[in-house]
This record gives structure tokens, C-alpha cells and sequence, in this order.
């Protein structure tokens, strides 16, 4: 559990040894693009092939080493290849130093937020205090106990395909290649910390690269694509006001840093819900992170297939976007709705003579704006139902499908079905190849049988006007967002397009029982329009520069700026700091102690009873089974766990007359702990006469069932 510095060595050395594979593979199928635009792709790649490879093999192998070392075999090929060009791939970093010079702002930024990121991850993945107990932060606290259950589990248990270690014979249907990244560097033996650590540390470098390269590449200026950078990653909005004796909130500037989910940019109490990205997003949720990683490069390819005319990267970008269903499932999603967005966009472009080709975003705008106006009156006058929401959005839907399925006849008629088959057709047929699998496997079924997918209007707004919802959640940059929107040029086009499809779909259609999740996709759409807003920005400011008078009108110009950068940002750079210096207690070191002796003297197949806690030190840290876990994590993936827990309650409060209960779930175990008192009424002196007790440390105690 604990790991050894052998085994945190050879983990590392494992999951570099992928990367290495994959920025080789970058360098020899993408020699046009600069170097760092490669090392992004290829670092992305390294970690899809480490998951896809190791996957793979474990259905033949079990998630065993042999597993691993097929998977370490199949990308070989490529250091070969690399020894035999090796003049080659030195070339391709000859002037690396030059392109760095040229993104050095880029670099610095990066640097510090990465740095801040390191802090983060130190302080909040399940740092040993000197007591024994294990402490984390805030944002950390509920969700990175289910993936430390999903990445010991994998690990320990080896069998393939996984099944919830909280829920144990069904299988495993939450994204789990996010999780199985770690757990093949835990194989190795490296401690669980750093398994879970070590992946994260270069997905974030992936997310933070893939951004940038979009913006750099469509807007073609490396100050803007920082500028969209920094919008997206400090994203905030007002939130701050509530803290500043302005509002009869009666909080203080105090209460940010000492509450609990009292911070500027997630105050449910006043319907603030803009969650900031880092903080909330892609530090407690993995699945967010990893798949981010791999869609914003993914967009970033299709980007280059559609718009700036390389055709090859249609495969590049189909294999991408086929990897993410079971790395993130929102991203897959929204990788489909950029598609589509894409695909009307250029059949319009092709089909259209130039001249007669026209930007309406204020009309779309203003159109859009109105109609969500407009439900949410009739929904706070009427009730409307979640099917209403669903049929709306179903038919805006099928208008587009219907408008592109014209432009494609007509594209047909002008070209041939062999120009669209050889580039979006190509693109296509990958992703089914690739994805369907996936989804058939694990995604449709728990989507059906869980009832993820329904209607519902505006996902996070609690109460709020619907515009001033999102003026206060979003706050300054929504002036230069919708600005660009109502600018538009060519250049922007596709993303403003693809983002007001995200947010159309996202705004009426629910793809899990937790309506807050819709934010997963509402940050793709987001991160399109910071990109848009940038060029805005950036243009703005560049022309009233040089109208300005040379002294007082550049200063009050640059004086206005600095103050709508740090309304732009205040709300970030708080939550951040409070994220910082939050520390919560999740596991005591008695229960540690107990969980320590699990790992060491119990067989991985073995069930242990708990109650149903959330922070289960025995599922989260021993990647051992339990009887049941917390709905926090079972309800939102679609689980039924009623009877399952009112069975545990009778094994704990009437456990001589439920053998029979002990045995249909394999029980080995019984944990009696102050948690396990507080939930249920227990007889422990029959525990004590019908069990061994095999562990007792403080307010802990471990039974053997006989």
C-alpha cells in the first residue's frame, strides 16, 4: 500500500516509457508541426497507448505484469525506428530552442501554474501526517476516494474486465482508463500516492498544451492564445462581490478561506455555481482531466483536418476521439457535438458561393438568449416536464441533422461522395470502429438501466433570471464573449459554432442523474468562446492603443484593463488560494492502522464489511472488496443499492440470523469502528462470541468470520 522507492522507480520509469513511445510517434506522423505542438500530441498519445495497450492485453493476461510487458513490447517498434532515423530525430529538435524563445511567455505562465498544481496535488492526494492519519483538501474530499477505490482495485484483484470493489459483481461501468493509468504504475510497486500522482502531473500538462495549441493555431498569435489561456484557467465571475460587505450576505473575506465550499466561484447559498476549472474540474475529478487531455488535442487535429486543409489528420484525430468513451464520456460527447458543428459549418462554407456567405451570431445570439428567456418562463409559470426539455432539444437536433443533410446533398452534387467519404468519412469510420465497442460494452447499458438520459432546463440555475445566471457566474469575460459572438469572422466561426451547439444541448439535455455535470461539457464550450473573446480582446485593445493620446489616454486605457483583469480573474486567484490552505481530515490513524493490516494479511479476493461511508479506507487504500458503498458515488452511476444496504444494516444489527446473508456475499471480514456504531445498533459482545477478532487498535476492531 505503502509503495517502495524501487517501486516508485520502476512505475515511473513504466509510464515515461509510454510517453517517450508516444512523442516519437508524434515526431514521425506530424514533421510539419513546431516541436512543442508535438511533445503535446505525443504526450497525449504516450498516455492513450499506455491505457489502450495495457487494457488490451489484460483481456487475454488479466491486469497482470505479463499484461503490461505485452503492452511494453507493441510500442518497441518505435524506439527502433527512432535508433534507425536518429538523424531524423534530431533534426526535428533543432530549433527548439527558437520556438522557445517564441513561446516563452507561454512557458513562464505554465511554469507558475504548474508549480501551484505540484503544491495542490502534494497537499491534497493522501498526504501521512505525523500521527499516522491521512489528511486531504477540499474539492479532493469526497470525489479521489472512488478513483483510489477504482485504481487499487484494478491493481490488486487483476481481473478483467474490472467490477466496483464497493459494489462487488457488478461490473465496472464509470470510465475507468483514468484510473487504470495509475494502477499500472501501482503495479509496479509504487505507493498508491504516487500512482495516483504521477499520471496527473503530466495530464495536466496536456490539457494546459492542448489549449494553447488550438488558440495559437487558430487565432495565429501567441499573446492571444495566452490571453484565452488565462480566461479558461482563472475562469471566476462575480462571486467575489458576496465577500465584500457590498451584498447582506454576511460573509467576510475570512470566510473563504476557513469554509467549507464558501469560495467565490462555488457558493450554492447565492446560486453561484461557475465552479473554477483547476480547482473543482480537473483536480478532484480524473476523468475530467484525462479526458480533456485527450479531447482538447483532439479538436486541436480536427481543427487541422477540417479548417486549415490536412487531410490526415482526419485519422489522427478519429483515433483520438475513438480512444475517449472510456477515458471521459462527457468528452466523448462533446468531441460528437464539435464534429457535427464542424461538419454543418463546412458543408455551409462549400456549398455557399463566398459572397454570399454571412455571419448572423447577433441574431443566433439574441435568438438563443430569447428562447431560453422564454422556457424558463413558461417552466417557473407552468412546471413544464422533463420530457418537454428533452423533446426540445431532440428537435433542435433534428433540425440541424435535417439542414445538414441537405447541404450534404447539395455538397454531393457540386463534388462526389468520394471527397467527403476520404475525409469526413474516414473520420467517421474510425470513431464507430474504435468507440462503439465502448459504448455497447459499458456506456448504453448503465445509461439505460440507470436513467441518465432526460430533460431538464438550464443545469446548475437554482432560481436566478436565466441571463443574470450566467452574468454573475461567468462575469467580466461574458462581455468580450458575447462581443465576439456578435463580431464573428471567419477565422472564429467554427468555434462559436461548436460552442452554441454544446450549450444548446447542454442546456436541455441530462446525460447522468447529476444535473451539475453538464458543467463538464459547458467548460469545452467555454474554453471555444475564451478563444474567440481573446481575438476580440486582443483586437480592441490593439486599436484603441493606437487611437489613445500618448500619455493620458494610453494610461487611462491601460488602467481600465488591468481592472477588468482582475474582475476577470479575482474569483480564481481566491478559490485557488483557499484550495491552497484547505485541510480536512479523511482517514485517522486508527483507521489507517486497520486498513495497513487488511493489505498485509488478507488475501485479494477477500469482502470485508463496513458501513457505507464514502471515505472507506478499505476499499479506497487495500483495493479489497466491501458489501456496499456510498450512494455519493453508486447513485450517480446508476446503481440501485436499497436492498444491498438494508442487507448490511441486518448483518450488522441481527448478525445471528444472517449467515445466510454472510454467505451470499462472501464476507470474510466484519469492521466495527465509531462509524460502523454511529449507522447501525450493534451487539458487539455476539460479534465477539461468534467471530475471531483478529484486530483492534483505539476505536477499531476487525472480526474473522468463521
Amino acid at each position: 500500500m505503502g509503495g517502495t522507492v524501487l517501486g516508485n522507480i520502476t512505475g515511473s520509469l513504466y509510464f515515461v516509457y509510454f510517453q517517450l513511445a508516444g512523442v516519437l510517434l508524434a515526431l514521425f506522423v506530424l514533421p510539419e508541426e513546431k516541436i512543442w505542438a508535438k511533445i503535446t500530441a505525443g504526450s497525449v498519445a504516450g498516455s492513450a497507448l499506455m491505457q489502450w495497450l495495457c487494457v488490451l492485453a489484460a483481456f487475454a493476461f488479466d491486469f497482470t505484469i505479463t499484461a503490461h510487458t505485452v503492452a511494453a513490447v507493441c510500442v518497441m517498434p518505435l524506439f527502433v525506428a527512432a535508433i534507425y532515423y536518429r538523424g531524423y530525430i534530431k533534426n526535428q529538435f533543432a530549433d527548439t530552442a527558437v520556438q522557445f524563445k517564441e513561446n516563452r511567455g507561454f512557458a513562464l505562465l505554465l511554469a507558475a501554474v504548474f508549480v501551484l498544481w505540484c503544491c495542490l496535488l502534494n497537499s491534497h492526494i493522501i498526504p501521512v501526517t505525523e500521527t499516522g492519519a491521512v489528511h486531504t483538501g477540499q474539492c479532493t474530499y469526497g470525489d479521489m476516494s472512488m478513483h483510489l477505490g477504482f485504481i487499487t482495485s484494478i491493481a490488486t484483484q487483476s481481473e478483467f474486465p474490472p467490477f466496483y470493489s464497493i459494489f462487488p459483481s457488478t461490473k465496472l461501468a464509470y470510465p475507468f482508463l483514468n484510473a487504470s493509468i495509475s494502477s499500472s504504475v501501482y503495479l509496479f510497486g509504487a505507493s498508491v500516492r504516487w500512482a495516483y500522482i504521477l499520471p496527473m502531473l503530466a495530464a495536466f500538462l496536456q490539457v494546459c498544451g492542448g489549449v494553447y495549441l488550438l488558440a495559437s493555431t487558430v487565432l495565429k498569435s501567441r499573446a492571444k492564445a495566452v490571453l484565452s489561456w488565462v480566461l479558461l484557467f482563472f475562469n471566476g465571475g462575480l462571486g467575489f462581490v458576496y465577500f465584500t460587505g457590498l451584498t447582506d450576505s454576511g460573509l467576510t473575506l475570512k470566510d473563504i478561506f476557513t469554509g467549507f465550499y464558501t469560495t467565490p466561484t462555488n457558493l450554492v447559498d447565492y446560486n453561484i455555481r461557475w465552479a473554477n476549472i483547476i480547482a473543482d474540474i480537473l483536480l478532484p475529478q480524473r476523468a475530467s482531466l484525462f479526458g480533456y487531455a485527450v479531447l482538447f488535442t483532439a479538436i486541436w487535429l480536427l481543427y487541422r483536418a477540417v479548417w486549415d486543409g490536412q487531410k490526415k489528420y482526419f485519422v489522427y484525430a478519429g483515433f483520438f476521439a475513438g480512444a475517449l468513451p472510456l477515458v471521459h464520456t462527457h468528452s466523448f460527447l462533446a468531441m460528437g457535438l464539435v464534429s457535427a458543428a464542424w461538419l454543418l459549418l463546412w458543408l455551409y462554407r462549400e456549398t455557399t458561393a463566398e459572397n454570399r456567405q454571412k455571419w448572423y451570431g447577433a441574431h443566433i445570439f439574441a435568438a438563443f438568449a430569447a428562447v431560453m428567456c422564454l422556457l424558463q418562463y413558461f417552466n417557473n409559470r407552468y412546471t413544464l416536464s422533463s420530457k418537454f426539455f428533452f423533446a426540445f432539444g431532440i428537435c433542435g437536433i433534428a433540425l440541424c441533422v435535417f439542414y445538414g443533410i441537405v447541404l450534404m446533398a447539395k455538397y454531393i452534387r457540386k463534388n462526389s461522395f468520394a471527397q467527403l467519404a476520404e475525409s469526413w468519412g474516414i473520420y467517421l469510420a474510425i470513431v464507430l470502429c474504435l468507440a462503439l465497442p465502448q459504448l455497447v460494452g459499458w456506456t448504453f447499458g448503465q445509461v439505460a438501466e440507470g436513467g441518465f438520459l432526460r430533460g431538464h432546463f438550464n443545469w446548475g440555475n437554482l432560481w436566478d433570471f436565466y441571463p443574470w445566471f450566467y452574468i454573475k457566474n461567468i462575469g467580466a469575460p461574458l462581455v468580450l464573449i458575447v462581443a465576439a459572438i456578435c463580431r464573428g469572422n471567419r477565422k472564429t466561426a467554427p468555434l462559436i459554432t461548436a460552442a452554441g451547439v454544446i450549450w444548446f444541448v447542454a442546456e436541455l439535455i441530462l446525460f447522468t442523474p447529476n444535473t451539475y455535470d453538464n458543467n463538464k461539457l459547458l467548460y469545452v464550450a467555454y474554453m471555444l468562446l475564451c478563444i474567440a473573446a481573446s481575438d476580440f480582446a486582443a483586437d480592441w485593445f490593439a486599436q484603441r492603443r493606437k487611437s489613445a493620446a500618448k500619455t493620458a489616454g494610453k494610461a487611462v486605457l491601460y488602467g481600465l484593463t488591468a481592472v477588468f483583469a482582475v474582475l476577470c480573474t479575482l474569483s480564481a486567484v481566491l478559490t485557488l488560494g483557499r484550495e491552497y490552505v484547505s485541510d480536512y481530515q479523511l482517514y485517522d490513524s486508527d483507521h489507517m492502522a486497520a486498513a495497513e493490516w487488511v493489505y498485509s494479511n488478507t488475501d485479494t479476493d477477500d469482502v470485508v464489511l463496513t458501513n457505507t461511508r464514502h471515505n472507506n479506507e478499505i476499499a479506497c487504500l487495500t483495493g479489497r472488496n466491501i458489501v456496499c458503498g456510498s450512494d455519493i458515488f453508486l447513485y450517480y452511476h446508476g446503481i440501485n443499492t436499497s436492498q444491498r444496504k438494508a442487507e448490511v444494516r441486518q448483518m450488522y444489527e441481527n448478525v445471528a440470523d444472517s449467515m445466510e446473508l454472510y454467505k451470499k456475499y462472501s464476507v470474510d471480514y466484519v469492521m466495527i469502528s465509531s462509524w460502523e456504531k454511529a449507522d447501525y445498533y450493534i451487539d458487539i459482545p455476539l460479534f465477539e462470541q461468534l467471530f475471531d477478532k483478529v484486530f483492534e487498535q483505539g476505536g477499531v476492531a476487525l472480526y474473522k468470520v468463521k
